[in-house]
């Protein structure tokens, strides 16, 4: 009987726990994504404006202030990898999974990267970047 009472205690810890780590998690901010040709729509309003020209891409905010570029690469069999540049940091980053507009916006939104007035949280992104960045680095 002690033991049972045990095992029901481990579990309710366990249980309590895992439910609190996930009330914990953030809402997310950005809740619908699109896209049209030049244009960036975050949770129903524009957002961005976006310029695609060839295989490199700029986003810029809607009083057309550069914030991030990214250049596309095919590495071929449909493969491809992209360069993006985060222009008021000069940071750079690159990601298997993360390729171009579409996918970085998606992984922004996902990590709360973009506020609710579309300016990006610094902090975020940074954090984003020590996460997600695959980009070698010289030491």
């Amino acid at each position: 009987m002690k033991f049972l009472k045990i095992i029901i205690l481990l579990f309710t810890i366990a249980f309590s726990s895992t439910k609190l780590a996930a009330q914990q998690k953030e809402e997310q901010i950005i809740k619908a994504v699109s896209f049209e040709t030049d244009k960036i729509i975050l949770n129903n309003k524009i957002a961005y404006n976006y310029i695609k020209e060839g295989n490199r891409f700029t986003i810029l905010s809607l009083d057309k202030q550069e914030l991030i570029k990214g250049e596309i690469s095919s590495l071929g069999n449909g493969k491809f990898s992209s360069l993006i540049t985060f222009v008021k940091s000069g940071k750079q980053f690159s990601n298997e999974k993360i390729i171009g507009r579409n996918d970085l916006i998606f992984a922004f939104a996902g990590e709360n990267v973009i506020n609710e007035d579309f300016t990006i949280n610094e902090v975020k992104l940074d954090a984003f970047i020590k996460k997600y960045n695959q980009l070698q680095t010289k030491s």
